[in-house]
């Protein structure tokens, strides 16, 4: 198993503002044209709304160096769709070091799908979390 912070419930609550915010971040990036920001932003908006869905459950997060360790901790949840969710969540994240370190720009047609499975998980997440 990966390593695991220990946290408190209610911190799942800084967790989904941070997904909210990276959320609205990829919008605004997507309509303007912003490739690389937008396709940076979808990673971390599943990033925290993962962190915000383990916390809440699990009063856990993933502390690995490796963001695909978290899906150990995702396919733990409780929830309904878990296994499609936890492929969205690795779909984006596994382009983060492409979209973030390489010297190569991001495409529109890779960050536009990156959004769309960025957006469908932060949707689905955010349903699974208390308002």
């Amino acid at each position: 198993m990966a390593r695991v912070i220990e946290l408190e419930k209610h911190h799942y609550a800084d967790f989904s503002k941070k997904a909210e915010q990276f959320f609205h971040s990829l919008k605004e990036s997507i309509q303007a044209g912003r490739w690389d920001a937008a396709g940076s932003s979808a990673v971390h908006c599943v990033i925290c709304s993962t962190d915000a869905l383990t916390c809440y459950y699990l009063k856990q997060r993933s502390a690995s160096e490796r963001h695909q360790d978290a899906v150990q901790l995702l396919k733990k949840l409780p929830l309904k769709e878990i296994d499609d969710k936890a492929r969205q969540f690795l779909d984006v994240i596994n382009l983060k070091n492409q979209v973030e370190y390489s010297y190569h720009l991001t495409s529109e047609k890779q960050a536009l799908l990156m959004a769309k499975q960025a957006e469908r998980f932060y949707a689905w997440a955010k349903d699974q979390l208390p308002r």
